[in-house]
């Protein structure tokens, strides 16, 4: 069953690769104005069937003939400037993933916790809170907090821009920690209230059963699968999510030069390749982000098929 699973996916994942090259391919005509203009050259989409066909034959020519695709400057190939730049990235997002996945469980076990006290502020209000506020502006607060307590003499010196130190790392993971914590524990808490609900509960408590038992051994068990089917929205919100971070904090990852590599460029060397935007190294983050993409919703499944609820009546 997995490696059917498996098998639809890749070629879902294939199917989207190609898409994506079908508009990255896009055919662009560089018009070049007269002096003394405000702009010395400006691009504009001329489509036609033919000049997108003629973008794939040159981009796969051009990679069957430097095999691979080229190099950044001498010495040093893109492929490398690119895989590279990824693992960086893959830094602040896997550990990300994973704090976003078990930190949203045990707050969304917590929520549910506290739903009835006084402190439930602490709780789903809480959650909900911090779901509604975009990611843009929690960075920066985050960001000029830290420079305040600085400023006060509450904290030591930390860099907050850069890609290099430590402390750039670790804030870089938490800004992309931030929303799947509280999205996951939203669906934690939520799939916790409906198993309540539900007469295998009833029967564990008649037992003698302690509540916490009852909720660790039972019912967390059911809500696995429905909080692992999540794991890809998470993975596609911190991949979007990846971008303003490390523009925000000057982290030049995958997304910072992604970004570069599809922007329109501001000036043309001589002899430069046809091509106005950067395709090559284009293509090959689309490649690795895809890929990210395509193993989380593996990893996903494999998950469900492993966590999958048994029958109620064998739980007790």
């Amino acid at each position: 069953m997995i490696i059917k699973y498996i098998f639809r996916q890749g070629i879902l994942w294939i199917i989207v690769m190609a898409i994506f090259l079908a508009l990255l391919f896009l055919p662009r005509d560089i018009i070049f104005l007269e002096p003394g203009s405000k702009y010395s050259l400006e691009s504009k989409y001329d489509y036609s069937v033919e000049k997108h066909i003629a973008q794939f034959k040159d981009f796969f020519t051009y990679v069957k003939e430097n095999k691979g695709l080229g190099e950044v400057r001498e010495g040093q190939s893109r492929v490398d400037s690119i895989w590279n730049t990824f693992m960086k990235s893959m830094k602040i997002t896997i550990p990300a993933l994973i704090i976003g996945l078990f930190g949203g469980v045990a707050k969304g076990v917590f929520d549910y916790r506290i739903r009835n006290r006084k402190t439930k502020i602490f709780g789903e209000t809480l959650t909900r809170f911090f779901m509604s506020i975009p990611d843009l502006f929690l960075i920066i607060f985050i960001q000029i907090a830290i420079m305040t307590a600085y400023g006060w003499g509450l904290l030591p010196y930390m860099k907050v821009y850069g890609s290099d130190t430590l402390s750039t790392t670790i804030l870089g993971i938490i800004y992309l920690t931030i929303y799947p914590v509280f999205y996951i524990a939203n669906i934690t808490f939520s799939s916790i209230r409906d198993e309540q609900a539900m007469d295998y509960i009833k029967t564990a408590f008649s037992k003698g059963t302690s509540s916490l038992e009852v909720l660790y051994r039972h019912v967390l068990k059911n809500c696995y699968p429905k909080i692992l089917s999540h794991t890809n929205t998470i993975t596609l919100y911190t991949l979007s999510n990846l971008f303003i971070v490390e523009k925000l904090t000057n982290f030049r990852g995958a997304a910072y030069f992604f970004y570069e590599s599809v922007a329109s460029p501001y000036a043309f060397a001589v002899g430069q390749s046809q091509f106005p935007i950067n395709l090559f190294s284009a293509a090959g983050y689309i490649f690795l982000f895809t890929a990210v993409i395509f193993l989380s919703k593996v990893a996903s499944q494999i998950g469900k098929n492993m966590l999958y609820p048994l029958e109620r009546n064998q739980l007790l």
